[in-house]
């Protein structure tokens, strides 16, 4: 009868702890924080000068030999000496990658510019 009686105790026991467990536990408080919004990331824009560093600038406009070469309302027309780049294609030992472009003479036509003031 012993055993009976413990083992009654027992069950009245975990029954009473199972029905006041849910009344003595506590709430704990919740905070949500949100992320932050995420930044547009903008890649900076590379210059063209970045793409190619072991090589020295060129000027890009013509230089028209005067009596060679004609004014226009807007431009400038005639033979012309500039540089002509060299393009970086193939293997490096097959080309000159250190040379920024050679000299050239040609036709040239230059436009774009503002009406001159005569």
């Amino acid at each position: 009868m012993r055993a009976r009686s413990r083992l009654a105790a027992m069950i009245i026991g975990g029954c009473v702890l199972a029905a006041t467990a849910p009344s003595l536990a506590r709430a704990q408080s919740l905070e949500l924080k949100s992320t932050p919004p995420a930044r547009e990331r903008v890649a900076p824009a590379v210059p063209e000068r970045d793409l190619y560093p072991q090589r020295p600038s060129l000027p890009d406009r013509p230089h028209f030999f005067g009596p060679l070469s004609r004014d226009t309302g807007t431009g400038r027309a005639g033979i012309a000496g500039f540089s002509v780049p060299n393009a970086p294609v193939g293997s490096r030992m097959a080309g000159q990658p250190d040379n920024p472009g050679w000299a050239g003479v040609g036709f040239a036509i230059e436009w774009g510019r503002s009406e001159r003031a005569d």
